[in-house]
């Protein structure tokens, strides 16, 4: 069994909360100089971003799961990871049936652009991705297990924009794969206050929206390889596989 250092949460320049520097090679660079094995990409709303980083990262020895962090109708913020470049396509084609047709104004929210490894402008995702799909969490968690992928409740112990601070509680009978958390004082609180959660995997993440955040919350994935298919196994718990707090 090995261990490997995982940061599930990153957004990229693509979320128009996200700073301009959070690029593909700046992302791969920093994940590796703070010395981790794997990344998730998970921009608001949206997957476009991944694949640039993908390759990036299989050329530099990192690996990159693709995801997205979700915005459901209830306004909790959810993250999905994919295991194959056609199951994450799919996703980003159902993201776009059900985002709201806002248009972004980027001198209120920031640019919503995804950029290739020499930082040239790809393209532009012209709706505001920070707003909530016309899908409930249920729906959406549904979708993402249907295509094989991995369900996650973010940032859990948030007062805003998570499971719990929407709606009171999370759902036993929501399909989750895990929990995560970024403030390990405020998820303390949360533990002792809802009992529940314990049964659930739970795992910690930066959420890095700038360089500087990347990998300063991180998880450990003790497993048999670092690949998509053992990282469920450790959300699993099976066969030893396990992710731990840092």
């Amino acid at each position: 069994m090995k261990e490997f250092r995982v940061d599930l949460h990153l957004h990229t320049c693509l979320s128009p909360c996200g700073s301009l520097e959070m690029s593909p090679r700046q992302i791969v660079e920093t994940a590796l100089e703070q010395g981790l094995d794997a990344i998730a990409v998970t921009d608001h709303n949206s997957t476009l971003q991944c694949p640039e980083i993908q390759a990036l990262g299989e050329e530099y020895g990192l690996v990159v799961f693709a995801g997205a962090e979700v915005t459901t109708r209830e306004e909790a913020h959810c993250v999905a990871l994919f295991a194959d470049n056609q199951a994450r396509a799919a996703f980003q084609k159902y993201l776009e049936e059900h985002l709201p047709t806002v248009p972004n104004d980027p001198e209120r929210f920031g640019d919503q652009v995804w950029v290739n490894g020499r930082n040239e402008i790809v393209g532009e995702a012209p709706y505001l991705l920070i707003s909530a799909l016309d899908r409930s969490v249920g729906q959406i968690a549904a979708v993402v297990r249907q295509s094989g992928g991995l369900f996650i409740a973010a940032h859990v112990e948030r007062p805003s924009f998570s499971l719990i601070s929407q709606l009171g509680f999370i759902d036993p009978s929501l399909p989750l794969d895990a929990i995560e958390f970024n403030d390990a004082v405020r998820f303390e609180k949360l533990m002792a206050a809802h009992d529940y959660l314990k049964q659930y995997t739970v795992y910690r993440a930066s959420d890095a929206h700038y360089p500087g955040q990347i990998g300063t919350k991180y998880s450990l994935l003790k497993a048999d390889a670092l690949d998509f298919q053992h990282l469920a196994m450790a959300f699993r718990k099976e066969n030893g596989h396990m992710i731990v707090t840092a």
